[in-house]
């Protein structure tokens, strides 16, 4: 049954009908025109929670179908955009591709969390808690050689390693969870196939815990250190985890992926005079996966890549370590953003990058979606264009695609294992 319509505004269009708002816009219009349908919201309830879709009410169908074709006709025939994209990113043939699929960048990505709200309270939380439930045993059934090792002080500084099988010290890669910097959890590796397809490939993978930026002084710059501080750690031990120091690389989604752009990106914080042995050690990587991954975390270049407002960008600051608007344009912050901005401290002897944004491409307005954006892809893309540091860069929902279609192990194999690879000198 229809029911009548009371209220339409065009682009987007709502609908108000009995206890539901119904909304059409474009990103509910698929490549060939056709209308996915509404999504919907009860009354009362805010507009971020209106995820659901609902049929369309039959009453409404014609205007429904006049307006979509208008919508999608126009999309086709934009300058900037050559595909209307759907209300949902998912692909299932990615899995079967090897590329990643959208549930396991968000696995690895996870979500910012909003104020109110607890760090399980949401389907991110809700992963986490399951992810915290299960046992340090990947899906071929091999349990972690090593189970939460202790690399630094603080009780989140602790690790965990599945050591491949060989004779000979091999590669490792370092999974580094995402969840703003303020909650996740490396049992989120647990059930990946990354981590099975590394280990059938006779590379070693260790999943890292680090301080949340509100359990340190120096907020997302701390959890950064505590990244770097692994991998001192790793190589300072590589003979107890039959590692080849030269062969160590980073991944991860949104908050990890940042973590391993940073790492790949910044200069090398050995000091080669420091009493402490493990600080001797090189932080610099052979290569780096980030998936779901923002451009910078210097917020206050978000406007220009993002085409927000300052104000927007300035309302996430305290994700990113700052307490306050005052305190991010303070000297002090002014030294932290310098130390954070990915963008400025690319230089063209940086190791090969693989990153993979799949979210919409229009406008953000939620903070997730800001730090998520494919145009961070694009903008990465562009600076190691300019410094001819090797991309494979994956952003489909703005159209990017890499040629070759590679996928990240496949990626990690050729920078990690193959035989004329000029892996990281070190000395």
């Amino acid at each position: 049954m229809g029911c009548p319509l009371r209220t339409i505004v065009p682009n987007p269009i709502f609908i108000v009908c009995r206890s539901h708002l119904f909304r059409l816009s474009l990103w509910d219009v698929k490549t060939n025109g056709e209308v996915v349908g509404f999504r919907r919201r009860s009354r009362g309830s805010t507009m971020s929670t209106m995820d659901q879709h609902a049929p369309i009410p039959g009453i409404a169908r014609p205007v429904v179908w006049v307006v979509a074709f208008l919508m999608a006709f126009s999309a086709a025939t934009a300058t900037d955009r050559s595909t209307v994209w759907a209300a949902t990113n998912d692909d299932p043939d990615a899995e079967r591709r090897g590329q990643l699929s959208d549930d396991e960048i968000g696995t690895m990505a996870g979500t910012v969390l909003e104020d109110g709200r607890g760090p399980f309270d949401d389907v991110f939380g809700q992963k986490i808690q399951a992810a915290l439930r299960r046992e340090p045993v990947a899906r071929n059934g091999v349990r972690a050689t090593h189970v939460n090792v202790a690399y630094g002080r603080h009780r989140r500084n602790v690790f965990d390693i599945w050591m491949a099988d060989s004779k000979r010290p091999t590669p490792l890669v370092v999974f580094i969870h995402g969840g703003g910097f303020r909650r996740g959890d490396k049992s989120l590796l647990y059930d990946s196939r990354i981590l099975v397809e590394l280990l059938d490939a006779g590379i070693s993978v260790a999943g890292v815990n680090y301080r949340f930026s509100h359990q340190n002084p120096e907020g997302t710059l701390g959890s950064l250190k505590d990244a770097a501080r692994f991998v001192q750690f790793i190589r300072f031990h590589a003979d107890t985890y039959n590692i080849d120091k030269r062969r160590v690389a980073c991944y991860g989604g949104s908050a990890g992926g940042a973590a391993s752009l940073w790492l790949a990106f910044r200069d090398d914080m050995a000091n080669p005079d420091d009493p402490d042995p493990m600080l001797r050690e090189s932080t610099r990587l052979s290569a780096a996966g980030a998936m779901a991954t923002p451009s910078t975390l210097d917020v206050l270049r978000w406007p220009e890549i993002l085409r927000i407002n300052r104000a927007q960008a300035l309302a996430t600051a305290r994700y990113f370590g700052a307490k306050d608007e005052s305190e991010l344009l303070s000297e002090r912050g002014r030294r932290m953003r310098a130390e954070i901005d990915l963008l400025d401290l690319m230089t063209a002897d940086d190791p090969p990058i693989f990153v993979h944004n799949n979210d919409p491409g229009h406008v953000p307005k939620q903070v997730g979606h800001m730090a998520h954006h494919p145009n961070h892809a694009r903008v990465l893309k562009q600076r190691a264009d300019e410094l001819g540091i090797e991309a494979v860069v994956f952003a489909p929902q703005i159209g990017l695609q890499h040629p070759g279609g590679e996928n990240l192990v496949a990626f990690f194999l050729r920078h990690l294992k193959s035989s004329d690879d000029a892996s990281l000198d070190l000395h």
